[in-house]
């Protein structure tokens, strides 16, 4: 049997089953239990770093093992970002001819909610696991189910782990950070004071950005940063908090903003505080109404991320892990800069 077949027959078998591998031995990192779950880690180069267009030409595209299903287990759907990332999951599954199932919360700051989703996706026929973890380690113990069944486990865009075995799709975030100071440095040559407003400070990507941001101004000494704070990825506390800020500090001149949906509330603050256009805002993520607001001029920029190429490279790296082929730790699928400069070759979606 070769080893294409072996991790395709244990992934299926343990799906047909339903059950849940709890009382396996199998470490991610290959020590003892069972050779298939040894196997799908073994594949993974755990400190390689590609493009997924890179990956993609080398490896091309995936074949389809009868039965196979992809599922990922997302957060919220009401949140645009997370809808985007779904859809590009279900276009490549479907392209491919693989089932597909998408499990979602309701909470997006529901740990628990998320990880019994993520339980019950391994009973319904799951032969490839992307996740986007609502916390770095939340979903660890049902990855290390899945590696030890032969079911690849792969993270889209936030949480990146360090689980062995486990593949990250998306962004640096901390390159996203940086890049956002840099952005604002290139905007105020003469410098002046910046403020920044935080994700879920539970959340990787939150802290991710933010130190990113705070390590890009380092560059920048003529930027300060006077104000910093926590509005939870929600618009109305973004709006609230933003709005503070300016009372605060009448001198500053840029906000950066942790995601599209706070900075939405950033620029309802500055509106309201007659100061549209001489402060810079600049979002996360490159939603399609943040692109607008770029387009009204009420938003200056967004870092935007590609939500769809995230989705298809997860779809991808675990069909070839099921093929038995060995792929990079990280499958990288950079964020970059949207403003008005480019906007109208990004109207409408995301990429």
């Amino acid at each position: 049997m070769t080893r294409t077949t072996r991790l395709t027959v244990a992934a299926l078998a343990v799906a047909a089953l339903g059950v849940s591998v709890v009382g396996c031995s199998a470490s991610p990192d290959g020590g003892g239990g069972s050779a298939e779950g040894s196997d799908v880690v073994s594949l993974v180069q755990a400190d390689e770093v590609r493009p997924y267009e890179d990956v993609l030409d080398s490896l091309g595209d995936p074949s389809v093992p009868d039965g196979a299903k992809v599922c990922y287990v997302t957060r919220t759907l009401s949140n645009e970002y997370w809808s985007f990332v779904a859809s590009g999951v279900e276009d490549r599954a479907k392209e491919l001819g693989a089932e597909v199932q998408i499990f979602a919360v309701n909470d997006e700051a529901s740990i628990t909610e998320q990880l019994d989703k993520a339980k019950g996706a391994l009973t319904q026929g799951c032969t490839v696991l992307l996740a986007s973890p609502i916390s770095a380690t939340g979903l660890d113990s049902v990855f290390t189910e899945a590696l030890a069944a032969g079911v690849p486990a792969i993270v889209l865009n936030d949480a990146k782990g360090t689980l062995p075995g486990v593949v990250y799709s998306g962004p640096d975030s901390l390159t996203t950070g940086r890049t956002a100071a840099d952005y604002i440095a290139q905007k105020l040559p003469e410098g002046g004071q910046v403020a920044m407003v935080e994700g879920d400070p539970g959340s990787s990507n939150a802290l991710n950005r933010g130190e990113g941001f705070k390590e890009g101004l380092a560059e920048h000494p003529n930027l300060e940063l006077v104000a910093s704070a926590t509005a939870n990825w929600d618009q109305t506390k973004a709006q609230d908090i933003a709005t503070t800020m300016l009372t605060a500090n009448p001198d500053l001149k840029a906000f950066y903003v942790q995601n599209d949906g706070m900075a939405l509330g950033v620029a309802t603050a500055v509106e309201r505080a007659g100061k549209t256009g001489e402060v810079l805002i600049v979002g996360t993520d490159g939603i399609p109404q943040a692109k607008t607001e770029i387009q009204n001029g009420r938003i200056t920029a967004t870092v935007s991320q590609k939500p769809g190429q995230e989705g298809a490279a997860g779809v991808d790296v675990g069909l070839w892990l099921l093929a038995g082929e060995e792929v990079p730790g990280w499958i990288e699928v950079p964020a970059f800069i949207i403003d008005s400069e480019n906007v109208a070759d990004y109207a409408e979606g995301m990429p």
